[in-house]
C-alpha cells in the first residue's frame, strides 16, 4: 500500500495538469453561500494561494476582522447587482462595483469590513494570497482595479478579461506585492483560447459556470461547474482552453512562495 501511494505521488508531481477538484459548499446564517476550495485540497499546488471562496452575498455576514501576513483581495463578477461597501483601517471607504477588484495586501496587519449595499447581490470571488517572508511585515496597502480600466482580449468565440497579469501582450494592473495574473474569461460554443504560462509559474484554474477542458503539453482535463485544477510550476508552457458549449472560468497565476 505504501508504495502504492508513493507511486501515485511521483506520478502527480510528474505532471503539469493537477486532478480536477470539486468545491466545498458553505452557508453562512442567510445572506451568504459559498464554493470553497483551500489549499490542501490541492496537495501546494495552489500556491501562492492558500483559499479561494466563489461567493453569493446579499446580506452583512462579517463582522470587520483583522488579517495579516496574507492578502486579501475581492474580485468582482461583472454580473453582480449593486454595490459591495469595502472599509479597511488603512482609511478606504469604497463601494466596489460589478466588474471591479480590490487588493489588500494585509501584512503586518490591517482590519476590513466587506459588505454588500442595500438590495445588492454580490457575486465574486474572495481569494487569500499568500505574502513571502520578506513582505509580511511591511504596512499594510491596497489598490483597487474599476471595470471600466481592465483590458479586453476578444475574438472569435472567448472575451478575456485581464483583470491583472498579462497574457499574450496585454497587460493589466500591476502592483501586487508578488507578480499575478487573474483572467476572468469567457468562451462561447467551440470557442478556443490559450493562455502563454512562463516559467516558474504555478496556475489555478476554475470553472465558473459551463464545461471548459484544458490542454497542456498534451495531458488534458475537463472541468465542469464548481471544479478547479492546477497547472504545476515548470518550463514555460501553453494552457489551451475549449468548451463545447458556453462557459466561463477564471485563471489565477503566480510564483509558488512555497
Amino acid at each position: 500500500m505504501r508504495n502504492a501511494l508513493i507511486e501515485e505521488r511521483q506520478t502527480e508531481l510528474s505532471t503539469r495538469l493537477g486532478k480536477p477538484v470539486r468545491a466545498i459548499p458553505q452557508t453562512i446564517g442567510n445572506g451568504f453561500t459559498a464554493s470553497h476550495f483551500s489549499e490542501q485540497m490541492f496537495n501546494g499546488r495552489m500556491d501562492p494561494l492558500l483559499m479561494v471562496d466563489h461567493f453569493v452575498m446579499t446580506a452583512p455576514t462579517f463582522d470587520p476582522h483583522l488579517h495579516s501576513g496574507i492578502s486579501a483581495v475581492t474580485a468582482m463578477f461583472e454580473d453582480s447587482q449593486g454595490e459591495f461597501l469595502n472599509r479597511d483601517t488603512l482609511g478606504h471607504n469604497i463601494a466596489l462595483n460589478p466588474g471591479d477588484l480590490y487588493w489588500l495586501a494585509a501584512a503586518s496587519g490591517a482590519v476590513h469590513e466587506e459588505k454588500p449595499a442595500d438590495g445588492a447581490r454580490t457575486h465574486a470571488l474572495q481569494i487569500f494570497v499568500d505574502l513571502p517572508t520578506r513582505l509580511k511585515r511591511e504596512p499594510a496597502r491596497a489598490f483597487h482595479v474599476e471595470a471600466k480600466d481592465v483590458p479586453i482580449i476578444e475574438g472569435p468565440g472567448y472575451r478575456v478579461r485581464v483583470v491583472l497579469g498579462s497574457s499574450g501582450g496585454v497587460v493589466g494592473a500591476q502592483g501586487s506585492p508578488e507578480e499575478m495574473t487573474l483572467l476572468d474569461a469567457f468562451l462561447e460554443s467551440h470557442g478556443t483560447f490559450s493562455h502563454p504560462l512562463p516559467a516558474g509559474r504555478q496556475a489555478w484554474i476554475y470553472a465558473v459556470s459551463g464545461e471548459v477542458t484544458l490542454n497542456v503539453a498534451g495531458e488534458r482535463c475537463t472541468l465542469d461547474a464548481g471544479k478547479a485544477t492546477t497547472v504545476a510550476v515548470g518550463p514555460e508552457t501553453v494552457i489551451a482552453f475549449d468548451s463545447a458549449d458556453d462557459s466561463h472560468f477564471v485563471l489565477l497565476a503566480g510564483h509558488p512562495i512555497r
